[in-house]
């Protein structure tokens, strides 16, 4: 699996269509909601848990980070819902402008085994 996000449908260099295998489009989605960022989208401002820049420039205690893995999991569910089953999130600070996000996830359409995912928000 690529740690960039892939359209589920590409041209391969040879000019034919190539096709995302579905384990890989969900963690693709799964990131995606991670890193969009708070009014990122113009017609969907509530979209993803804004994990960007705002956040990083906080100190990050640990009622931070409680709060950053609360609305991380409720962007997951509300985006992808009855597609994933969050299981753990992890907000890990990674120096003075680095969070570490990470996702432990189970696919439930169809029904596949766990799977992780991890995103770096740097500033």
């Amino acid at each position: 699996m690529s740690a960039a996000a892939e359209h589920p449908l590409r041209l391969t260099s040879a000019r034919r269509l190539a096709v995302t295998d579905e384990a890989g489009h969900l963690a693709d989605l799964v990131r995606l909601v991670l890193l969009t960022g708070a009014t990122e989208r113009l017609h969907r401002p509530g979209f993803g848990p804004g994990l960007g820049a705002s956040a990083l420039f906080e100190p990050l205690p640990q009622l931070l980070d409680g709060l950053l893995e609360m609305r991380t999991k409720g962007a997951l569910e509300r985006e992808l819902a009855g597609r994933v089953l969050v299981d753990r999130i992890t907000v890990t600070r990674l120096g003075e402008s680095t969070l570490e996000v990470t996702v432990d996830y189970r696919p439930l359409r169809p029904p596949g085994p766990a799977a992780s995912v991890s995103a770096r928000l740097e500033a």
